[in-house]
């Protein structure tokens, strides 16, 4: 997960693996469910930790992004600017 800031407002991504390079819930992330990615709709895994961080980013009106693998290289492509002062937090 990424986490920076962009003026006064956080913003939080949350990459997901996607089913087609994990075929089981990837073993170095909490108890994972398949969810459809929110831009391809293809199958991820979202971890309850990751899902736990969702709910509290949503009670906090931060912003998201919440993408698979694929989806999320495609969107630093389109974005980079938001990607140059992330600080990467492990959960």
């Amino acid at each position: 997960m990424k986490k920076m800031k962009r003026k006064q407002n956080d913003l939080v991504i949350f990459p997901c693996p996607p089913l087609s390079l994990f075929k089981e819930a990837p073993k170095d992330q909490s108890e994972s469910q398949l969810v459809d990615c929110p831009d391809c709709k293809k199958k991820m895994w979202l971890s309850e930790k990751k899902k736990g961080l969702l709910i509290s980013c949503v009670v906090s009106n931060t912003d998201i992004v919440l993408k698979c693998y694929d989806c999320i290289t495609e969107y630093a492509k389109e974005h980079p600017e938001l990607f140059l002062d992330a600080e990467l937090l492990g959960i």
